[in-house]
């Protein structure tokens, strides 16, 4: 399924899910993203993982990478700024922004952010790669980052 398909089927989904009521009873993970809140695979796509990224307390996330998996975030309420490969996007309600495989991407809440991540293939914790410095193979630049500081 390519991107613009999952992106579809995962919008569709989150329009009638309650995210609070998706995150009940499931213990966060704490990350440099804030919160993050694994959930199980509710509509039968094995081939991805969903979870719930409370930004909420957050200036600014860890910056970051995924070998092997792409990455993408619905924002589910808030507002904020995802940047992609040094790319700058705007957050909003309903909004959605794929990050591809082995991209740098960190993310900026301005306003009570949370978002739906959707990984695929599924979320594997040893392809979390954060950045410490520039790094010019997954596009990530420190002064960029340290910018929004």
């Amino acid at each position: 399924m390519n991107t613009a398909e999952l992106i579809k089927v995962w919008k569709e989904y989150l329009q009638t899910a309650d995210w609070e009521q998706l995150i009940a009873g499931v213990e966060p993970t704490q990350t440099g993203c804030g919160p993050i809140y694994e959930l199980a695979n509710r509509i039968d796509r094995p081939s991805e993982s969903s979870a719930i990224a409370d930004m909420r307390g957050l200036k600014i996330t860890e910056p970051h990478y995924h070998p092997n998996e792409t990455e993408i975030y619905f924002v589910l309420q808030g507002s904020g700024k995802v940047i992609t490969g040094g790319e700058v996007q705007t957050l909003n309600p309903g909004d959605a922004v794929a990050t591809p495989p082995d991209t740098a991407h960190f993310t900026v809440p301005t306003y009570n952010l949370v978002l739906a991540v959707v990984n695929t293939p599924p979320f594997k914790p040893e392809n979390y790669i954060a950045l410490k410095k520039s790094n010019p193979k997954v596009k990530f630049d420190q002064a960029q980052y340290d910018s929004f500081l």
